[in-house]
Order: structure tokens, then C-alpha cells, then sequence
């Protein structure tokens, strides 16, 4: 017969028997082939770029409790023709995580993000003259519950739709702009467009002047003149005053 003390001394756990097991005990497997601590794979392409990139999704995925990226890349995958769905997410993870972790969760496989130029290359389109095909031969796809792959496409990946960090100035914007220019598919947004988003003389001029909506009383000093506004800026609420060039001045 066993005693109280003795029945409270089989149940009770030790500390470390205590921790959660993690999502391993829920889904045996799920850390195969897995990169430890979220390293970068050898063959990444272009180090620079995609390693810093590849650590801060990483660290983005930790923060958020999902796994690790699995690296796949030794594997290609085959099998996908124009009609395949293909949303392509150019640059740095950080501002688009929430929506390709909704993708992954949606349509499964169908979001990629490109973390460096090496990973795609452009070609002619054979749909739209003058235009441009993007073409993804290395990417990180999403699948549901935040699960996501490192992959290698063999034959590259057409892309059906591309967004990225076209924030003017910003470490991928360089790239991130030469590879969404002048496309034969819907993109996102543009490094010239998100350059005037972000200049508020000019987004208050076009909504003030253009749309007839009401904006913060706004004094602009502008140094000489400029492509992007008109000589004579006539808006509501917005005043513009030219400075001379001071150069060759006392």
C-alpha cells in the first residue's frame, strides 16, 4: 500500500520535466532538416545581403513562437508553369511577415520571399512587349502555421505578383526597385511612388489640391525648384516659399 508522501513523491516533477517540450511533442518531425539556430545555408547566394535578411526572419519567426526555416534548397522543386499562383515578397521580411504568415495560412506554397537579387533574375516577357518577367529560382515559402522553406525552383518561378520594401533610401531599396521595374504583372508599389508617399509637401499638395480633402496648415521652405511640384503650388492650407540658391553668396 502506498502512502500518501509516497503517491505526492511519484507525481510531482522535476523543474526541467516541468518545461514544455515545445512543439516537437505536439508534432514529431517538424524540426527535420531544419537549419540550427535559423544559420544561413552555405549556398545562399549573395552573403551580404541575404544573410542579414535570412537572420531577421529568423529572429522575427523566435519572437513570434513559430519554428525555424527548413532548409530544402539541396532539393529543387519542379513542376510549376505560369498558371501556378506566385506572390512574390522582394526584400527584408520585417513589414511583410503578417502577411505572408495570412498567405502561408490562405494559399499554401503560393507566398515566396526573396531576401536577395541573386535569388531572381528578369527576362523578356513573352506576354506584354517592353515588359519584364521576374523570375524566382531560390526563395522562402509559407505554409499554414507559420511553417516556412528555404527552396531552390527548378525550372525558375514565374512571379504573378510582386510587393516589396520600395522605401526610398533603404538597404533593399536599390534592388528591391530594379527588380519590380517595368514588370508584366500587378506589383505593389514602386521606389518613385513610395518616394512621394513618404515626402508629406507633396502628398498634402495632391490631397489638398487634387482631391479637395483638408490638411494640416503647412509652411514649406524649398531650396530652388523642383520636378515633382509646380512652379505656381496652388493648394488650400499650403504655402510654398523658394529660397534662392545661397552658393556664390556673402
Amino acid at each position: 500500500q502506498l502512502s500518501v508522501d509516497q503517491t505526492s513523491a511519484e507525481q510531482a516533477r522535476s523543474p526541467k520535466e516541468q518545461e514544455w517540450a515545445g512543439p516537437e511533442a505536439l508534432c514529431p518531425g517538424w524540426l527535420e532538416d531544419e537549419a540550427p539556430d535559423g544559420e544561413v545555408p552555405e549556398d545562399s547566394g549573395d552573403p551580404d545581403c541575404a544573410t542579414h535578411a535570412y537572420e531577421l526572419l529568423q529572429s522575427a519567426l523566435r519572437q513570434e513562437g513559430l519554428p525555424h526555416t527548413l532548409d530544402r534548397s539541396a532539393e529543387p522543386r519542379t513542376g510549376f508553369g505560369p498558371l501556378d499562383m506566385t506572390v512574390c515578397i522582394l526584400g527584408s521580411s520585417t513589414a511583410f511577415l503578417p502577411v505572408l504568415l495570412e498567405g502561408g495560412t490562405r494559399c499554401p506554397g503560393a507566398m515566396v520571399l526573396c531576401l536577395s537579387p541573386a535569388w531572381a533574375s528578369r527576362v523578356p516577357s513573352e506576354s506584354s512587349p517592353g515588359a519584364w518577367s521576374l523570375l524566382l529560382s531560390r526563395g522562402v515559402s509559407f505554409e499554414a502555421g507559420g511553417r516556412s522553406t528555404l527552396e531552390t525552383f527548378v525550372p525558375p518561378r514565374r512571379a504573378n505578383y510582386v510587393t516589396g520594401t520600395f522605401a526610398a533610401g533603404g538597404p533593399e531599396g536599390g534592388w528591391v526597385g530594379e527588380l519590380a521595374r517595368d514588370l508584366d504583372c500587378p506589383t505593389g508599389g514602386s521606389v518613385p511612388l513610395a518616394c512621394r508617399l513618404e515626402d508629406p509637401l507633396v502628398t498634402r499638395w495632391v490631397l489638398a489640391a487634387h482631391a479637395g480633402l483638408p490638411v494640416p496648415p503647412t509652411l514649406a521652405f524649398v531650396l530652388g525648384l523642383r520636378g515633382d511640384l509646380p512652379a505656381e503650388l496652388v493648394a488650400p492650407g499650403v504655402r510654398l516659399v523658394r529660397l534662392e540658391d545661397p552658393q556664390g553668396q556673402e
